[in-house]
């Protein structure tokens, strides 16, 4: 008699760092496709997006090669290295530090809100209140480590903190409370939480300026549509009103595929890299660092910080 193998439960442990590592590998496999809103181009130049890839516009991530990450997954690496040098505490100002100067000598793409708020720390305005007005949802997106490195703080330590590090870019209080929505969903998907549970118990808290459930609604509205199309339906572009119900749909029709998942928010086009952070944050925490192809990880440039930074907060290798 044959016995299958049974897999043992996930850890809080493993969900951790599939959440760290989706979200940069669901990053960088959108890397080669990004911005690029034409789906039948996607397909046409890539065939199915199943492999990280190098960039392919020069005019947004110059010389970007395959297993790099975008200008969003670089300001979450510049996040991690700050958490690591504070010791896996969150320093504002370090964290402030080291973003500014990371853009003195970078080819990295420059956006909307990092072109603001570069000009605001120039003009002498305070870390407070030097974010851009950008709705976009590339501010909310590069929590990961900040999840990892402060997992044993109560969690309105951990909720103040991302709030923090999104408003050092991006001062929308909508794009604050959509940090604070993805940190309420990781803390109950960590509980084991199924993903669409975690995000209708997310939806239902007070936010200051978010109404989640209206954009939730929306993306079950589209729910048995084809993922390219629920999503060109529901928006391709970086804003929030359009992104994070993206983000919601995707997760209806593939959370229990992180995989296919990403491989279909690439697929979608137009802010597929935002989009694919989040994703990562919630499917790696839901379905932990076994459910990361392991190709992937094997070509992300990032992956030796990674690992650096998993020993340093405390984590340590998961496999």
């Amino acid at each position: 008699m044959v016995v299958s193998p049974v897999e043992s439960p996930l850890s809080v442990r493993e969900r951790q760092a599939g959440l760290l590592y989706a979200a940069l590998v669901g990053d960088s496999l959108a890397l080669g496709a990004h911005w690029i809103y034409e789906q039948d181009e996607i397909a046409r130049r890539f065939g199915r997006v199943t492999e990280l890839q190098a960039a392919s516009r020069e005019d947004y991530h110059p010389g970007k090669g395959r297993g790099a990450q975008t200008h969003y997954g670089d300001q979450t690496l510049i996040l991690m290295e700050s958490l690591e040098a504070c010791g896996g505490n969150f320093v504002m100002d370090d964290f402030a530090k080291r973003w500014r100067s990371f853009w003195d000598d970078s080819k990295s793409y420059r956006d909307h809100a990092t072109k603001d708020t570069l000009a605001h720390l120039e003009e002498g305005i305070g870390l407070t209140r030097a974010g851009s007005d950008s709705t976009e949802l590339g501010g909310a997106s590069r929590m990961a480590p900040l999840l990892l490195a402060l997992r044993n703080e109560e969690k309105p330590t951990i909720i103040a903190a991302v709030r923090a590090q999104t408003a050092l870019t991006h001062a929308t209080p909508t794009v604050i409370d959509t940090a604070e929505f993805i940190a309420h969903t990781v803390f109950l998907l960590m509980r084991g939480v199924s993903i669409p549970s975690a995000l209708n118990m997310s939806v239902a808290l007070p936010y200051k300026a978010l109404t989640p459930d209206a954009l939730l609604q929306k993306a079950e509205a589209v729910r048995d549509l084809p993922t390219a199309e629920a999503v060109a339906k529901l928006g391709q572009s970086c804003a929030l009103d359009k992104a994070l119900p993206s983000v919601f749909a995707i997760l209806l029709r593939h959370g229990d595929n992180l995989e296919t998942a990403l491989i279909e928010n690439a697929m979608a086009g137009g802010d597929s890299a935002a989009r694919a952070l989040v994703l990562g944050i919630i499917l790696g925490a839901a379905h932990g660092r076994r459910a990361v192809p392991d190709r992937w990880i094997s070509s992300l440039k990032a992956r030796p910080q990674v690992e650096t930074f998993l020993k340093t907060v405390g984590l340590g290798a998961t496999d």
